[in-house]
Formats: structure tokens, sequence, C-alpha cells
């Protein structure tokens, strides 16, 4: 394997994927079958009740075209180029590691946990149809032509209001929507033919006790595809809900396999990293050598329930009920979330490495706590508050010899404050990695090329030989 710089932290997803999800899950929402089918009889209800929590996807997926069009291919092409025309100056191509993103559960305020146990039990064909792709038939036709107008609309609508309030749009201009028309229209014909499925994207898994929704399907098989087509510089990781029926499965068949390198955790989205469907994950990355990347910021993407039920397993083994409120979450900086403060936290995995079976576990904390935390970390030399993210993670470095942390999405975060902080603790210089968070950091109205420009200087360590340790290659 060639060495060189790494880029830990990247997405290439683009709009059609989030667009994909958002009438899968809308369309479910208007069956009452959310997250799984809740019975046979399917029990439309009237178009003109949409579920208001979905304007808050809807905005999702308008931030994302409004900010890139690009194909997944064409946004690793396009990385490759701000890598290379940026000041450092590359002799090699860029290694990068793409994060899958699973936003399927974003509104499952727990009913997931009551439904999973009773549809496992049932016979294969029932199982499958609990919570495969929605089929349309065809007396649904016209109600789903009606919906996925609205939902097409509601993006475009949505979408044109962001480009106009940002100049800095990249592929999309003000004047034209047309580019976004003709992607959305033709997510929807798939959605509506057959299975909703591309035909190469099917047999993937051939097991009824494994769900793949479609925007799933898709983003799996987009990434697999790059993959074949980059073997040296695409090393995947593989989006893990314990919530996705049949999760353990698809780490056997895509990670241990070798088509992804390792798995990655989203919890603000609604889990804890202690949920006891996630050990059986945890057994097959000790057994495999795979490593984790999981979301540590109080920012980011979260789940649009203002009440979660979920579980988590303590270091004894049981299993106890969480119930998360965001009214009771205190956000301390502008940016935070309620979910991500609750359920990002680098502290919870504790739970998890205390128990000896899972101590040696290969981490990566992504974000390194967030921007505001490692500033505030740095400019404390090292007595920062016991509530500092960054200072948490460093303790689990410092207890735990494969944790590890990225500075993806950490724009504003100097090389001196890094330098202060490796100062005051040596641990983080053998274990901080580079990371961009593409396509992320666009959707916020950031350059790529100027975020490679703003780590210019930064050492081999971080610019890649950790990264080449964490990842195995």
């Amino acid at each position: 394997m060639q060495k060189g710089s790494v880029d830990v932290h990247c997405h290439f997803f683009n709009g059609a994927f989030a667009f994909d999800e958002l009438l899968e899950i809308g369309w479910r929402l208007l069956h009452d079958h959310y997250p799984y089918k809740q019975d046979e009889q399917l029990r439309l209800k009237a178009l003109n009740i949409i579920p208001p929590e979905l304007e808050k996807l809807i905005n999702y997926v308008a931030s994302l075209f409004a900010a890139i069009i690009r194909s997944p291919e064409e946004n690793y092409n396009y990385e490759q180029h701000c890598y290379t025309a940026s000041l450092w100056k590359p002799s090699r191509p860029l290694i990068t590691a793409p994060l899958m993103m699973d936003i399927f559960f974003m509104f499952d305020n727990g009913t997931s946990c009551k439904q999973k146990s009773k549809l496992l039990k049932l016979p294969a064909e029932k199982k499958r149809a609990a919570f495969s792709p929605s089929l349309i038939t065809e007396q649904e036709q016209y109600s789903f032509d009606a919906f996925a107008e609205e939902m097409k609309q509601k993006v475009l609508r949505a979408c044109a209001e962001r480009v106009s309030r940002n100049e800095r749009g990249i592929d999309l201009a003000a004047e034209s929507t047309a580019p976004v028309t003709a992607e959305l229209d033709r997510v929807i014909r798939e959605f509506k033919s057959g299975t909703g499925e591309e035909p190469n994207t099917r047999g993937l898994t051939a097991r009824s006790d494994v769900q793949m929704t479609r925007g799933y399907r898709k983003h799996l098989k987009t990434l697999m595809d790059l993959k074949k087509k980059s073997p040296e510089t695409v090393f995947p990781f593989l989006a893990v809900d314990p919530r996705r029926i049949g999760i353990e499965q698809l780490v056997k068949e895509q990670v241990i396999d070798g088509k992804f390198q390792g798995v990655k955790l989203y919890c603000p989205l609604g889990y804890l990293p202690s949920h006891p469907d996630l050990y059986p994950v945890y057994k097959l990355c000790i057994e495999h050598d795979i490593p984790i990347t999981c979301h540590t910021s109080p920012g980011g993407f979260q789940s649009k329930c203002g009440t979660i039920s979920t579980l988590s397993r303590k270091r004894d083994g049981t299993v106890v009920k969480v119930l998360f409120d965001e009214t009771t979450v205190k956000r301390v900086h502008e940016g935070d979330t309620a979910q991500s403060l609750f359920f990002a936290r680098p502290q919870n995995w504790v739970e998890v490495l205390e128990n000896s079976e899972f101590s040696k576990l290969r981490i990566n904390f992504a974000h390194f706590g967030g921007s505001d935390h490692i500033k505030a970390c740095a400019a404390s030399r090292g007595s920062s508050s016991p509530d500092n993210w960054t200072a948490e993670i460093i303790r689990l470095m410092e207890r735990f010899e494969h944790v590890y942390a990225d500075i993806a999405y950490c724009p504003d975060v100097s090389l001196q404050e890094i330098e202060a902080i490796i100062k005051q603790h040596p641990i983080v210089e053998e274990r901080l990695m580079f990371g961009t968070d593409f396509v992320m950091i666009i959707m916020t109205n950031e350059r790529l090329e100027e975020y490679f420009n703003h780590y210019t200087g930064i050492n081999s360590r971080l610019a890649g030989d950790n990264a080449a340790a964490f990842l195995r290659i």
C-alpha cells in the first residue's frame, strides 16, 4: 500500500440518496408503518396530512442539492482535484475513507424497539414484507404521484431559497433549478419502478432477515463500485444503526469480506454506543480487527424526535431502558443540538470500553469533540473543564490503546492550537488524524481547497501515518 496523506473522514453521498430516503420515510409514515410495517392492511392517510416533521428532512435534502449536485464518483474526483490544487503540493493521490450515512431511523422515537423482537419471530416471507422497500401498487399510483410531487416541489422551493441566500453555491445557478428537478424526477421514477431499486443493486444480500431501504442499498452499492475503481485510495465505512434489522449480517457480508474497511456509527440519530444490539457488531470488530468511526461533536445531524426511548447494556450485562428528553438537555454553545449532547458524548463509550472483552476496540472519535471544545482545551493548557469533550477523548486515549480522533470539520482550529494540546498530552500526536468531512463542509459554505490550505504544514503523523495505522493499510 502506498504511503501518503489520508482523509480519514469524508462523505461522497449526494441529494439523491437523501431524497430516496425522504420518499421511503414519508410514504411509510403516510401508511402508518414506519419504521417497519405494522400489519397487513395499509391505512393511507389523507394526502393533505403530510407529517410536519418531514419538513426538517426536506430542508436537509435541499441543503445537499443547493451545495452540490455531483454524483458520488464525481465528488470523489472533485476532492482529489482540490487536494492536488492545494498548498499541500502532493506527489501522490489522497487516500480516502468515505463514510456511509444512514438516516432512515431519524424519526424513530423508540417504536422500533417494541416492533423489532416481534418481527424477528415472523416467518421469512412476512419478515421480508415488514421492512423491505415499499411497493407502489397499481391502486396507489395516483396517491404516490401526488405525494412524490409535493415532496419534489417542497425540496425545489427550499433549494431555491438556500441558493438565493448563498452566493457560494457551487453547482447550482440561482436562476435555474433544472438540474435538481431532473435528478428528483429520476429518483421518483426509480422509486415507482418495481421495488424502486436499480437492477444492479439487487442481490447484494439474499437474506430475508436483512433490512435494505432504497437509499441505504444504493449508497452501499455506490461505495462498493467506487472501491472497485480505486482500490488503492478508497476505503469505505459501512453505516451501522442498531435499529436496522440484520446489521450484523451486513457487517459480515460487506466488512469482513473486504468490500468495506470499517464501521460508522452516528449516535445522535437516536441511540447510545452501549445499545445491546451493537455488541454483536463489536464482537466482530474485535475478532476481525475492524475499525469504528463514531460522531463525537455536539453539533451535526441529529434525530428529529424530541423524546426517544432506547436501550443500554450496562457493564454487568444487564439491559436498561433510557429515556431522552430534549427539554432536559442544556445547550452550551450555539450550534449544539440536544440529541448530539446526549447521545454523542465520548463518555458514553466508557460503558463499552471498560468491558475487558471490548477494551481493544479501535475507535475514531470523529471531530475530536468539536471545534469549540478543541479550542477551549488548547487555551486551558490541559486544565479544561471536566465537561470538555476533547479532554474526555484524550483521557480515553490515555486509558485505551486503540482510541483515535480526527479533526474533520474543524476549519477554525489552528495548527498552533493542536500543537498546544500535543505539548500537554503527547499521546495526541500518536492518535490524531486529518479529516475533511467533505461533502458536509461544503453544505456549510466552506471551500474544500481552503480546508486543505488551512492545514498546510500539518506533520506527517497527523496527515496520514496515524490514519494508516487506524485503517490498517
